[in-house]
């Protein structure tokens, strides 16, 4: 059993992390593509937005798939088609051709991390399901880190479109590995007290009137504005306003990112430890503090304090995201968990497609700062969202 999560977890995390190498290079060579095509802000954040547009109208069906066809097929033909895209994406002539691509790539994206939520809760005890889902979703943030020192001189050596064919062969090597060596499931009953039998899965429907499932979709949909905002313009803030160089801003830019990888990790593991009964002891004081240092970041103009407020901000905001993903695990039975983490990611991914959009028209119409203030709006709607939530004792054990 130990030997079946291990060996899942490092595979997932892997499966994870190419992804992200290969998302993070288009956000990296975004100031390149922009005076390629000779678009402006409001398109530069559109081709981040159309990838989430796909990934949000496909992400419920997705987890249905995943539900019904089983989750290590599905992770296996993502990754294929996945690493086609991203080749087609360097091979693009026009502003328009690329925004097709990115669409597609998020509508093939959006089964994998339902898939992926399945896989580990197939494949992992309850007790460490959480801590295990911490660890491998920690490869986001990891690989976004790492992005700036194995992506960004590819790029400045090989340009933008060779270095998405070089994260796309990745792909394309690691799919057999997965198909060969992810391990079958050994879980089959419900994690959550609220589980009903095989023979008796959960309606559809009843998923959609899980009041607690759209608070906690509300959650992750405010903190995906700000991740997302984060993500997608404090690189071009640095280039373009602290005037750094790409391989530098990028660098700077990840700092913030790999610390609220240990935010994704320590919330998993006191989530399981400590706090699985006390879920809104843990977010709320996690999302005020997170709230406050954003409004220090946003005021700041020196780059180093910009970067430390923005740091410790990152990382209380990754302290609630794995406890918003366990707690979902908890609630909701088995047989429904690649539907309902769907509606889950659904949420944060509308927020994906609007927020790179929103803060390049505030920026092109005001200032960097106006831009950035649009991120105290998904902290908000966050912290609001975590004090509806009132769950009962019973309702959070296993």
């Amino acid at each position: 059993m130990k030997k079946t999560t291990s060996i899942s977890a490092v595979l997932l995390f892997v499966t994870i992390l190419v992804g992200v190498l290969g998302s993070y290079s288009i956000i990296i060579a975004l100031p390149f593509i922009g005076e390629e095509f000779h678009l402006n802000p409001v398109e530069q954040g559109a081709i981040i937005s159309v990838y989430f547009l796909g990934f949000a109208i496909f992400t419920i069906p997705g987890g249905i798939i995943a539900d019904k066809r089983g989750s290590k097929q599905i992770i296996v033909i993502n990754l294929v088609l996945w690493a086609i895209l991203t080749a087609l994406t360097g091979a693009v002539t026009s502003f328009a051709a690329l925004l097709v691509i990115r669409f597609l790539l998020g509508f093939i994206d959006a089964p994998l991390m339902p898939a992926m939520l399945k896989a580990i809760a197939e494949r992992t005890p309850a007790n460490i399901r959480t801590t295990t889902v911490s660890i491998v979703s920690s490869a986001e943030p990891i690989g976004t880190g790492l992005a700036p020192f194995l992506v960004a001189p590819l790029i400045a050596i090989l340009g933008w479109q060779e270095a998405t064919f070089v994260t796309a062969l990745i792909g394309l090597l690691l799919a057999p590995i997965l198909w060969i060596f992810l391990p079958r499931p050994f879980v089959k009953e419900s994690p959550s007290c609220s589980a009903s039998s095989e023979s008796n899965p959960t309606p559809f429907m009843s998923l959609f009137r899980n009041g607690y499932l759209w608070k906690l979709t509300s959650m992750l949909c405010g903190i995906q504005i700000v991740m997302v905002g984060c993500l997608t313009w404090v690189p071009t803030y640095l280039t373009t306003e602290k005037h750094l160089a790409i391989t530098q801003s990028g660098l700077y830019a990840s700092l913030p990112l790999l610390i609220s990888m240990l935010g994704y990790l320590a919330g998993g593991w006191l989530f399981d430890r400590y706090f699985h009964q006390k879920f809104r002891s843990m977010v709320i004081p996690s999302l005020l503090f997170s709230t406050i240092l954003l409004t220090l970041m946003i005021l700041s103009d020196n780059v180093n304090q910009f970067l430390l407020f923005e740091s410790i901000s990152l990382f209380f905001l990754s302290l609630t995201t794995q406890p918003i993903i366990g707690l979902t695990m908890r609630i909701i039975p088995s047989d429904a968990l690649g539907t309902a983490s769907g509606i889950l990611l659904t949420g944060g991914k509308l927020a994906s497609i609007f927020t790179p959009i929103a803060m390049g028209a505030f920026i092109q119409a005001f200032s960097f700062q106006a831009g950035f203030s649009l991120l105290l709006v998904g902290a908000g709607i966050a912290l609001v969202s975590s004090f509806l939530i009132h769950l009962k004792r019973s309702e959070e054990l296993d």
